[in-house]
């Protein structure tokens, strides 16, 4: 971006984000990748100390963070000012090792999607054991982001039975209750993956990585969010953990339902 896209985006958008702020009707989400302790980067990798100086912002003022079980509650899907759900990418082993008790001392919920083939099989991401205590604590809600995160973009270039069915089973087992929340990897889709996921699955949440308005689609929330850089200003995290830039694609930048 030149100087004056830079503007637009960093004080235009949020400025109409805050005029709009009504049009959010579904919670508002922030999502991230691996926490880790080393230097991070852009979205992919977030330095520990960066994290919970935005986690210790939510603490401080009285955000209710939420995680998918409190969805059976219809009422948690609702937006609020200070109601956000916080949600992880993939299931590195981070999320348990690096983060999980500096959040359980702060009562902050979160969320992570998990590659269902690489627990338990890959020692960077999270084991099956932790994945059920995580869950167990109260703290932490899981979903599915397919077998083996491909690109999902072309239903034609994947195995949709073993992406989403086959995965799905192996949650089922391990976990013993049906997933309803489901990410795409990478954020790719399409309209015919939007159609498919939510006329053939028992998925009630489909979430997409773009800041958009949340929508219902054939009975189900196609759930939009706001992608947390290792880069990002503090005041810009604070933009979109306020739902400020909800309106970039849906108002500006596409031509959105």
């Amino acid at each position: 971006m030149n100087k004056l896209q830079e503007f637009i985006f960093y004080n235009v958008f949020p400025l109409f984000g805050r005029i709009w702020l009504n049009k959010n009707v579904y919670c508002n989400v922030i999502y991230y990748h691996d926490i880790v302790i080393d230097k991070g980067e852009t979205y992919m990798r977030t330095n520990i100390e960066v994290f919970k100086k935005q986690m210790q912002y939510i603490a401080d003022n009285g955000y209710e963070t939420i995680r998918f079980d409190d969805f059976q509650n219809q009422d948690k899907l609702l937006f609020k000012k200070k109601r956000i759900l916080i949600a992880f990418d993939d299931g590195w082993l981070s999320n348990h090792d690096v983060i999980f008790d500096w959040m359980k001392e702060r009562h902050l919920k979160y969320n992570v999607f998990l590659t269902i083939g690489e627990i338990n099989n890959n020692q960077k991401y999270l084991t099956w054991n932790l994945v059920r205590k995580m869950h167990d604590s109260g703290l932490c809600g899981f979903g599915v982001h397919t077998y083996t995160h491909p690109n999902m973009s072309d239903l034609s270039k994947i195995n949709w039975e073993h992406e989403i069915k086959d995965a799905n089973n192996v949650f089922i087992k391990e976990l013993g209750f049906q997933p309803v929340d489901f990410c795409y990897p990478f954020g790719y889709y399409s309209e015919e993956s939007n159609d498919r996921l939510s006329k053939e699955t028992n998925y009630q949440r489909i979430y997409i990585s773009k800041m958009v308005y949340s929508y219902v689609l054939n009975g189900k929330i196609i759930m939009g969010r706001n992608a947390i850089s290792n880069d990002d200003s503090f005041s810009f995290f604070k933009d979109k953990l306020r739902g400020y830039f909800n309106n970039v694609y849906d108002r500006i930048l596409s031509k959105h339902h």
